[in-house]
């Protein structure tokens, strides 16, 4: 069906139309300039994709085509791409005067290539922003990608990137730095997959000032290395506790907490973050408990320290429906916090294949900046359940437990 667009008639109204006359493509011609957005949808709105395929064409071109209709059928070839694979994403400042030719023509050289995957548990709409940083200035709007599928990136070598991902009424994920892509080889970005848990770092940092703590405890970070939040996502459980000692101090369902009134003298704390899905029907990470042990004391009125807390990444080849070969390595890394010292020490790795019913204790080796193992996952199982924990010379804990933290195949 084709029609020309009307002031009267929104192609809203068209699309309806064009769907009870069973219609399978509506073509709408703009009676001004350049071409109509196709479908009118916001970007936080849920998905609601139009009752048909909408494509819209610009005056001259549109009235062409009605002007061969008129003589007679036409026979059209469509080709769609409702998803691009491929993205550019450049930035160029310059600085003094503005440039007689202010043109910027990248070569491929000064390009960084960007493999993105998005790894949700199920296909739909998110939002992603990626913004070059200006004299620590930072702005971009954000624009529509699938929750599911891969794109090639092109970006500027020689900028400084912030890159972020949403799923609205889900999660949010964050990069836990300002960043940099290298021109001359891939670099490789997922989103929303598993393995998700509490993750610290970037802007979320825990600190005390004074007598005060300041507890940032987002609880879903992925398995890319984001840091991640329930982003306006009321389904889910997310408790988090300070306990000096064994006594409670505060605790909040939220994933921050802040304390007052602490003692002045160093005293042992314990954060307990213990996450739960839900009604959200995500089937990884259907439960997460992290606990971190550390010793606080009063801070001077010149600055906030930064509470040493040790962070838990884990490493496992996942594919895009978040299952692990039965066999697949698996490693995990034990760190520090921005700005805290020490040295890891031991680290113990448990895994089950029965969601918790029996544990097994993992061989550890040594691999790089982390601990290897491998898993020796029965033919009946279908997820991978973990229990780690991490020790520093300083006295300072960490342990965590992940119900389902990703599926077999």
């Amino acid at each position: 069906m084709v029609v020309r667009r009307s002031d009267s008639v929104d192609i809203a109204t068209q699309a309806q139309a064009a769907a009870a006359a069973g219609a399978k493509l509506l073509l709408v011609v703009n009676d001004g300039v350049g071409r109509l957005q196709p479908w009118d949808e916001a970007a936080w709105s849920p998905e609601s994709p139009a009752p048909v395929t909408v494509a819209t064409l610009g005056a001259d071109e549109g009235g062409q085509l009605i002007a061969a209709l008129e003589r007679g059928a036409v026979r059209l070839t469509v080709e769609s791409h409702p998803e691009t694979s491929y993205l550019y994403d450049v930035a160029h400042h310059w600085t003094g005067t503005v440039p007689a030719d202010p043109t910027y023509r990248p070569t491929k050289r000064q390009l960084a290539r960007v493999d993105v995957e998005f790894r949700n548990y199920r296909q739909g709409k998110a939002l992603e922003f990626r913004t070059d940083v200006w004299r620590g200035w930072a702005s971009s709007n954000q624009e529509p990608a699938p929750a599911q599928g891969r794109r090639t990136d092109w970006v500027s070598a020689d900028q400084r990137w912030i890159d972020d991902a949403f799923i609205a009424g889900e999660t949010g994920q964050h990069l836990m730095a300002v960043t940099t892509y290298p021109a001359g080889k891939p670099s490789a970005v997922t989103w929303f997959g598993p393995i998700q848990r509490p993750r610290m770092g970037g802007n979320y940092v825990p600190v005390r000032y004074l007598d005060t703590v300041y507890l940032p405890a987002p609880g879903w970070g992925d398995g890319g290395g984001h840091i991640g939040e329930a982003y306006a996502n009321y389904d889910m459980v997310n408790r988090t506790t300070l306990y000096q000692g064994d006594k409670e101090l505060n605790w909040g369902n939220a994933e921050y907490l802040q304390v007052s009134g602490l003692a002045q003298q160093r005293l042992p704390y314990r954060l307990v973050v213990e996450n739960d899905r839900a009604a959200w029907t995500n089937p990884y990470s259907r439960q997460t408990r992290t606990e971190w042990g550390f010793h606080s004391a009063v801070t001077g009125e010149e600055s906030a320290e930064v509470l040493p807390m040790i962070q838990l990444d884990y490493r496992v080849a996942i594919d895009s429906t978040g299952k692990a070969s039965r066999r697949a390595p698996l490693t995990v890394v034990a760190s520090h916090l921005p700005d805290v010292t020490g040295r890891i020490g031991a680290v113990t790795v448990e895994v089950s294949y029965d969601d918790g019913a029996t544990w097994q204790k993992q061989r550890l080796t040594r691999h790089g900046d982390g601990w290897r193992t491998a898993l020796a996952a029965p033919a009946k199982a279908g997820f991978v359940s973990l229990r780690t924990t991490a020790r520093d010379t300083a006295g300072n804990t960490v342990s965590q437990s992940i119900s389902r933290a990703f599926g077999l195949r």
